[in-house]
């Protein structure tokens, strides 16, 4: 189970997690192929049945364009998120190239999985465009992006709120390049891998079950009003959620910890 020796194992080899996963062929030299070979050859072996951390249940892939350029917005709950958008994007056949930010990147298991596919690096607070720039190109080829629009993964009672709030990078790539933006409702990620955790929990029996429900594309985003559309694709998220998302929850203490690096609150 999560916190044991096995959980050590794979922290201290993230190479070896990532062939168990499908992820990453060993004999595949870095940094020798372009992003897009790299994406394709990977994707026949990216269909989640190997990874020894959940349950995954995909619904909803008639959702996803089969061809064309097309914008992936999911919630964000956990460093798990990235690898079950992965397997999502694999079982529907498409290539994905994910927006995330630095933290991601330099992160094990995740990193390794986020830049093998291709993903575009975002530090924020820089102000470059240069990251949807590189986006924008990506949609004008014909490919799929992915992002969170939410940034990071909510802290302390932000994790429980049900009223997602979104940042406007989703909606000015919809207007930059026309492309359709489908959303998709991630749930229970949070129970592989916790913000509190340096690593995923792995489990050979009781594997928590994680579900990813991919919507129909948001309508109606007109590209004259960003807060509004962000809204509107935010909400379109929370409605592909289980009925507990839209609850209000009064978190215990120790559910709070898990919403912070290390388990711990800052000092209120």
């Amino acid at each position: 189970s999560g916190g044991g020796c096995g959980a050590r194992r794979w922290r201290r080899e993230p190479q070896q997690l990532l062939r168990v996963l499908g992820q990453v062929r060993p004999q595949l030299p870095r940094g020798r192929l372009a992003p897009r070979q790299v994406r394709l050859d990977v994707r026949p072996v990216l269909r989640g049945d190997a990874q020894p951390f959940a349950d995954i249940e995909v619904t909803g892939l008639q959702n996803i364009p089969s061809d064309g350029p097309a914008i992936v917005a999911a919630n964000h709950r956990s460093y798990f998120d990235i690898t079950v958008m992965a397997i999502v994007m694999a079982k529907a056949g498409r290539p994905i190239r994910f927006l995330g930010k630095a933290e991601i990147f330099d992160m094990p298991v995740v990193g390794e999985i986020a830049s093998a596919l291709g993903g575009i690096r975002v530090d924020r607070g820089s102000g470059s465009s240069g990251p949807l720039d590189a986006a924008l190109r990506s949609l004008a080829a014909g490919e799929v992006v992915g992002l969170m629009p939410q940034g990071t993964i909510p802290r302390g009672r932000d994790f429980f709120d049900p009223d997602l709030k979104g940042r406007p990078g989703v909606v000015r790539l919809a207007a930059g390049s026309g492309a359709p933006v489908v959303p998709v409702g991630l749930w229970g990620t949070e129970q592989v891998w916790p913000r509190s955790a340096k690593a995923p929990r792995v489990s050979v029996t009781g594997r928590p079950t994680v579900t990813a429900t991919v919507g129909e594309p948001v309508a109606d985003l007109g590209g004259q009003d960003e807060a509004a559309d962000t809204q509107r694709v935010m909400d379109a998220i929370v409605s592909l959620l289980p009925p507990e998302a839209r609850d209000h929850h009064e978190p215990t203490d120790d559910e709070l910890a898990l919403t912070y690096p290390a388990g711990k609150a800052p000092p209120s």
